[in-house]
């Protein structure tokens, strides 16, 4: 009797894992389906390690950056916001055309630096926006000046709607991402509507970061059309 009280009770507890994760292989199926769209070879391996939380090694920066290793999407963010020059608001980028003449049109993302965070000293730098549309899928990215230790983080838009989402960090903690497709472009169309896109976070580093949006309206025309939203 006792040993099938405890099959039983083993049985039972599987049983129930295996409930209470149905809703994340779901997510985590849907995301993957979406990786399989992806043309090129190269994203379409990176989306997928992305969605499976694959360790991946990350890109080493120049000496510039001292010697810590950033992951490759750092990198664009921060070299794009050094290009910025005297223009205010979102900056836009898009795939060298010389390089990759097949996906002239599938690589843009567009950058914009914290405007509320005081620097000091010339090495120092504020958190970075990015918005991405690579093989015609959406993509947020918030760019770090410290590694964070939260592997998972609860961000808020003050759009209109209002919309909350959960970012994951990647394995470097430089970065956050939101989700792939239609929970980037929740995400991107409330900052579009908020009068002042301010992020609302349960982590201090990240809660309260001001980015100016006056121009998103227009300067991400361009990203939406390939993107298809």
């Amino acid at each position: 009797m006792i040993m099938k009280w405890i099959v039983l009770s083993s049985s039972l507890t599987f049983a129930s894992g295996l409930v209470s994760a149905q809703p994340i292989l779901s997510v985590t199926f849907a995301q993957a389906n979406q990786c399989r769209d992806i043309e090129s070879k190269l994203e379409r391996l990176q989306c997928f390690d992305e969605v499976f939380n694959t360790p991946v090694t990350a890109v080493k920066t120049p000496t510039s950056l001292n010697t810590v290793q950033y992951p490759s999407s750092w990198i664009r963010a921060v070299n794009s916001e050094k290009s910025r020059g005297d223009t205010k608001g979102f900056i836009f980028n898009q795939q060298d055309k010389d390089k990759d003449k097949d996906n002239e049109l599938s690589r843009m993302w567009l950058t914009e630096t914290a405007t509320n965070i005081s620097l000091q000293g010339k090495t120092s730098m504020a958190p970075i926006l990015m918005l991405t549309c690579f093989e015609k899928i959406s993509r947020i990215q918030l760019i770090l000046p410290q590694p964070i230790q939260a592997g998972r983080v609860t961000i808020s838009i003050p759009g209109s709607p209002v919309v909350t989402q959960d970012w994951i960090s990647d394995n470097s903690g430089y970065l956050l991402r939101s989700g792939r497709g239609i929970p980037a472009i929740d995400v991107i169309k409330a900052m579009i509507s908020a009068p002042q896109l301010i992020l609302r976070s349960d982590v201090a580093g990240i809660d309260n970061l001001e980015f100016d949006n006056k121009n998103l309206a227009e300067v991400i025309k361009p990203m939406r059309e390939i993107c298809r939203w």
